[in-house]
């Protein structure tokens, strides 16, 4: 009997805790709560969020064969990053491309090529952290006459740590077909 009414004593006062607890955590993440002794709402507000920095991310893609550079191409791009601490995931896209017209037996097919860039970035200490999925692709100058040209195309899925005002390399590839070599660099520049 004794177990039985210490028990009961229990559960009723961590009852009475249990509201109090459940105010103070809604009060810290910014919504609305209501008093449990007057059923009074309250609005409490959340901490404020970290400042967003923007960056210019100048994009370089250099394609070599034999020792030599056959294109570079540049793009541009103006983005913000997402706070060093914070749980966002903003996402950054570019695409540059033609729609190429491919004849076969059955008719003319229409393929874009050219290169795409998804990307995020994080603020870091005097650095940004950059997560970029590239998809390029061209078609091969070096082709069989008659038959369709082939579409060589190269993904890659990388993460840097590129200091400010440094050309970081994100990556480099090589063509198994043609042994051509590109590679990706990146220069971040916060924005003033």
């Amino acid at each position: 009997m004794r177990t039985r009414l210490l028990f009961l004593t229990l559960i009723l006062s961590s009852m009475s805790i249990c509201p109090a607890l459940a105010q103070q955590h809604n009060s810290s993440s910014g919504q609305e709560v209501v008093s449990p002794s007057d059923n009074s709402p309250q609005l409490v507000h959340a901490a404020p969020t970290a400042a967003r920095h923007f960056y210019r991310l100048d994009f370089v893609l250099r394609e070599a064969g034999e020792d030599k550079l056959l294109s570079q191409r540049s793009f541009i791009m103006n983005i913000s990053a997402d706070p060093q601490d914070s749980h966002e995931h903003t996402s950054w896209s570019l695409r540059s491309g033609t729609r190429v017209p491919l004849h076969d037996p059955n008719g003319t097919n229409y393929v874009e090529v050219g290169v795409d860039f998804d990307l995020s970035a994080k603020d870091a200490d005097n650095a940004l952290q950059i997560e970029v999925t590239s998809a390029i692709s061209s078609i091969a100058s070096d082709s069989a006459a008659g038959g369709p040209a082939p579409i060589r195309s190269l993904k890659v899925k990388a993460a840097v740590l590129a200091p400010l005002g440094k050309a970081t390399t994100v990556f480099t590839a090589e063509d198994p077909s043609s042994r051509h070599q590109f590679e990706l660099q990146v220069t971040a520049v916060r924005a003033k």
